[in-house]
């Protein structure tokens, strides 16, 4: 009896000294900066559930090395074949090499960049340095494509008749990753740039977007918490753990930041140090300590050459720029709006990790309860997403496609113009025209955004045709996607075209039916051929349709990818 006693004696005593040391801990700032990362199986010991529930989003499989890939997110490289331009791009597998060989010159596959719409590959180049090639993998449309597809730019010089392109336009898009993709798509990058040999030395704490991209470098709080009576007092009380950033925990300009630092495209004031020490922000800091958003009228070397990325009026209209469309917005600037109020990184579908909370009309039904059910238009279909519609409209381009905007703004019609911010009413309804939205011309804007508008009107409306069109039927808007995928000199808006055309047809079509990427010949057998399966078209004259694209603004915008 008296040994037990003893025990619980020196139990308690224990205790008591482990608790001291731990709140001594608790109150003790840790530096983020100086500390390492422990990666994500560091975090599963004390947190499964969210190690796992992260590991189903498509952040933690951004970038995969080739050889350990989850296989549900990888594409079928096994005998690809891509012919593109007169020049003939294919995968290869043996003794546990991938290779690709573009032409007859081979290069090394290691690792996979992207794992929800479309997924690109890294070559390793002579000197060392990875390469994003140039074959990317449309994970909808369950196949192959060139990456002059993605970006909106014109087709490269004689595709279109049919000639072979030059080599340089066939690989126009091969970009180097150690100093340009490695920022957003993996934690702690570090290009490790040599300044005078020009060489790189590329380091990443991880591959992909994992837990400490958001939380911080979490070495120090996975030592300090192997202590339990640390954990314990953290667990009963209310406190925040100094080790580690919680970004619900953070100021809404805070958490925005942690956010904006990959989905707000910015611009450091020393990049050589970025280039050779990397990125030294760490969440919960300000961004702007270390970078400034881009906005149209940033300069580069005294030019603003960022100006295309923007509409006219200053609205991000690029993926990417998500932290400069919410900054824009009311519900920013006069209220406490931040992107996880909408996006949980631990819950909802994986595309778009929209809070199940927050869907439909309840992700503005906090701020916005005075608002009587009459507020939404009675045509708008699916009244719950009513709210995004019309106040956040598909007007953005990327990944090949158009996604919703993130300044959420009153829906103001203006007139149809090269670079103007088409409007969520013209989005909806074909048949909008002078005489109902008082601006000129007098004709259905959404076609003459579609036919007439710059690259990125041309995506964004041959997008929105892919569902009902007010005041236009069938047979007509399938024929102006068809005029789309037959004639617009950007692959990107034929691509986007042709997968509205493929909905709206009357029988199932492949996206392989028809290559949007070839040459014009092609893509207009392909169209007879599937003439019944897309359904009956309404006759477009020649004069009509020259009238409407005898303006269009065919400037090269060699961004949006």
């Amino acid at each position: 009896m008296r040994a037990l006693w003893f025990g619980l004696i020196v139990a308690i005593a224990l205790a008591a000294g482990l608790g001291l040391r731990a709140r001594t801990t608790l109150a003790a700032e840790v530096d983020l900066h100086a500390a390492e990362f422990a990666g994500a199986g560091a975090c599963a010991r004390c947190h499964p559930a969210h190690v796992e529930s992260f590991a189903r989003t498509f952040h933690r499989t951004m970038t995969q090395d080739l050889a350990a890939a989850d296989p549900e997110r990888l594409a079928p490289l096994a005998g690809a074949r891509v012919d593109y331009g007169g020049h003939v791009t294919r995968f290869e597998a043996a003794g546990g090499t991938t290779r690709l060989w573009i032409d007859e010159l081979p290069v090394e596959v290691v690792r996979t960049v992207g794992s929800h719409r479309y997924q690109q590959f890294l070559g390793r180049a002579d000197d060392g340095t990875l390469v994003r090639l140039p074959i990317g993998y449309h994970f909808g449309e369950r196949r192959f494509f060139h990456m002059n597809e993605a970006f909106l730019l014109p087709d490269p010089p004689g595709l279109d008749a049919g000639a072979p392109i030059e080599l340089a336009d066939h690989d126009r898009h091969v970009t180097r990753w150690n100093d340009n993709c490695v920022f957003c798509h993996n934690v702690g990058p570090s290009p490790g740039l040599d300044p005078e040999r020009g060489t790189f030395a590329t380091e990443v704490a991880e591959l992909g977007v994992a837990c400490e991209a958001c939380h911080g470098p979490a070495g120090e709080h996975a030592a300090l918490n192997a202590d339990p009576a640390r954990r314990y007092l953290l667990h009963l009380g209310d406190a925040p753990d100094p080790s580690i950033v919680n970004p619900a925990r953070l100021s809404p300009e805070r958490s925005a930041d942690a956010c904006g630092r990959c989905h707000g495209q910015r611009m450091a004031d020393d990049i050589e140090a970025f280039l050779t020490e990397g990125d030294p922000f760490v969440p919960g800091e300000d961004l702007a300590l270390y970078s400034a958003p881009l906005y149209a009228d940033t300069t580069l070397g005294g030019e603003e050459v960022f100006r295309a990325r923007f509409w006219s009026d200053g609205t991000p209209r690029l993926t990417a720029y998500e932290l400069q469309g919410m900054i824009a917005s009311r519900c920013t600037m006069e209220g406490s709006l931040t992107c996880t109020d909408c996006h949980g990184m631990h819950e909802g579908d994986p595309r778009g990790q929209i809070r199940p909370s927050r869907r439909g009309a309840a992700m503005c039904g906090d701020c916005h309860a005075d608002l009587d059910a009459d507020h939404h238009p009675r045509d708008v279909p699916h009244a719950g997403t009513a709210c995004t519609a019309c106040h956040m409209p598909p007007i953005v381009y990327g990944l090949r496609g158009a996604h919703v905007s993130h300044r959420i703004d009153v829906p103001r019609p203006q007139p149809i113009a090269p670079g103007v911010r088409p409007d969520a009413c013209v989005l909806c309804h074909a048949d909008l025209d002078a005489v109902r939205r008082r601006v000129a011309p007098a004709e259905g804007a959404l076609v003459q955004l579609l036919l007439g508008g710059d690259p990125v009107q041309r995506a964004v409306a041959a997008e929105a045709l892919a569902t009902d069109a007010r005041g236009a039927d069938a047979p007509t808007v399938r024929s102006w996607l068809a005029e789309v995928v037959r004639s617009d000199p950007y692959p990107a808006v034929r691509a986007i075209a042709w997968a509205s055309l493929r909905r709206r047809s009357v029988a199932p079509i492949e996206a392989a039916d028809l290559d949007a990427a070839g040459p014009r010949a092609a893509r207009e057998r392909a169209l007879l051929a599937l003439g019944e399966r897309i359904g009956p078209l309404a006759p477009l004259a020649p004069d009509w349709i020259l009238a409407r694209t005898a303006g269009r603004a065919d400037a090269v915008i060699e961004i949006g990818e």
